[in-house]
């Protein structure tokens, strides 16, 4: 169900400058160069060469930051950007890009920190806008996130990234048509956004149409065929078909895709419940909320479990929870609601 947030705006840098800096600024290029390739291993190298020549070329080392962030080594990355800040404190390409690898490992406040520093030094900048947008999603503060990505849009308004993540937190406040609007006017400005397809899939999903989820989110994953997430929610759209075999496989190579998508493990729980398999739907659906304690219903299908199992004490207590959460629940249990 999770809905995938575009959350790697990096800053990729090719310096210039006079003749005596050509040979670093050509080390620089051929990292580029290889990274762009994916070739990780030449890009370090030549990154690497180029500080040979000057220990202190911010690009290289900015960019040497982007090369781990790009394998999911966000700890590595970061060291490489503050030891870019550590050269030029006011080196903003190398904030913003800290403030992702911070937003990875879910250290929200250092990277709303990093964030607002450089609102106050670049308050025209659609970008950073944009990124406290998401940041604010993440932390689940959705109204000041509305509010961080109509300033992204004053500035830019005709891109389709913004209008997709304002859209998708509507669809979290439960605002459908509003969200709707956002999603089909990025659609309008590029067909080829597959998020946005996958967003209003959710909404069908809510709507509880489930023919028209289905054909949104296929449409997703024309355009991305291997993203672990449209995967996931097609899966759980196949749940509430009871097309279990085709749910079982989608959920299954979503996880294989990426292993700590919490939603899938909540969508693997529902199927083994489905099943009749209690305990390994409890054992997922609790791994499911350790990863990630926001995940949408996790509690009331947790409920929905022990409730099967006559367990009406812990039933009531994950019915609570969900209430807690503003998740609507249907139960026989008199759990003083």
């Amino acid at each position: 169900m999770r809905i995938f947030l575009i959350s790697s705006l990096l800053f990729l840098l090719v310096s210039c400058g006079n003749d005596s800096e050509t040979q670093k600024q050509r080390f620089l290029i051929r990292g580029n160069e290889a990274l762009r390739e994916q070739n990780y291993r030449d890009a370090i190298r030549f990154y690497e060469e180029a500080l040979l020549i000057d220990e202190c070329y911010e690009p290289a080392i900015n960019n040497l930051g982007t090369v781990y962030f790009k394998q999911k080594q966000f700890t590595k990355a970061i060291l490489e950007y503050d030891r870019a800040l550590n050269c030029d404190p006011e080196y903003y390409d190398a904030i913003l890009n800290r403030a992702n690898a911070f937003y990875e490992l879910n250290e929200l406040y250092r990277a709303l920190d990093d964030l607002e520093y450089v609102e106050r030094k670049k308050p025209d900048s659609s970008t950073v806008y944009f990124r406290l947008g998401l940041v604010k999603t993440k932390m689940r503060d959705y109204e000041e996130a509305i509010a961080s990505f109509n300033k992204a849009l004053n500035l830019e308004p005709d891109n389709p990234e913004t209008l997709i993540n304002r859209g998708t937190v509507k669809y979290y406040l439960k605002e459908y048509t509003a969200a709707e609007e956002d999603l089909n006017a990025a659609l309008k400005i590029d067909a080829l956004e597959a998020n946005a397809y996958n967003a209003l899939a959710l909404i069908e999903i809510e709507r509880n149409n489930l023919p028209e989820a289905l054909t949104l989110v296929n449409r997703a994953l024309d355009f991305e065929p291997g993203q672990p997430y449209y995967l996931n929610n097609r899966g759980f759209i196949y749940l509430l078909q009871n097309e279990m075999e085709k749910a079982r496989e989608d959920i299954n190579r979503s996880i294989t895709i990426d292993s700590e998508n919490a939603w899938a493990y909540r969508n693997k729980g529902v199927y083994y419940f489905k099943q009749g398999n209690t305990d390994d739907a409890l054992t997922l659906l609790k791994r499911a909320a350790q990863l990630d304690p926001f995940v949408e219903r996790v509690y009331f299908y947790m409920g929905q479990v022990y409730e099967s199992l006559n367990d009406s004490y812990q039933a009531c207590e994950s019915y609570k929870k969900a209430i807690e959460r503003k998740e609507e629940v249907v139960t026989n249990l008199d759990c003083s609601l």
